[in-house]
């Protein structure tokens, strides 16, 4: 296991037809930020119009990170698909408010609410 699969875990289920669930824990920074854009964006051409992003287990985000939510929302855009956020810890709010307007996303507090606008 590299250094950066041991810093952040990503998982990507599909919870419905409707739904894909990127689930991250841990740190997204520069070193970790490769491994969420790769199995995210990988995920994108199958993913149900719904993509929930849970970022509520993350420990450390940066700017990295943010690159890549941008990526997937761009795609996203470009795809007829939908991105929500499952937001919660402080370095997310904080690194999102700080970005205004470029970083404007659909978020939910918890899952189950990102979840329900879904059913």
């Amino acid at each position: 296991m590299s250094e950066a699969q041991a810093r952040l875990r990503v998982s990507i289920t599909a919870p419905s037809e409707q739904v894909t669930l990127c689930a991250l824990a841990g740190e997204v920074d520069f070193y970790t930020a490769g491994q969420f854009r790769s199995q995210l964006l990988g995920s994108m051409n199958t993913a149900g119009p719904l993509v929930v992003i849970d970022l509520s287990q993350v420990t450390f985000f940066g700017v990295a990170g943010l690159h890549v939510l941008i990526e997937a929302r761009s795609r996203a855009e470009h795809t007829d698909r939908r991105i929500r956020l499952v937001t919660g810890p402080r370095c997310v709010d904080r690194l999102l408010a700080v970005a205004g307007d470029v970083a404007t996303f659909d978020t939910a507090a918890n899952l189950v609410e990102a979840l329900l606008d879904a059913a």
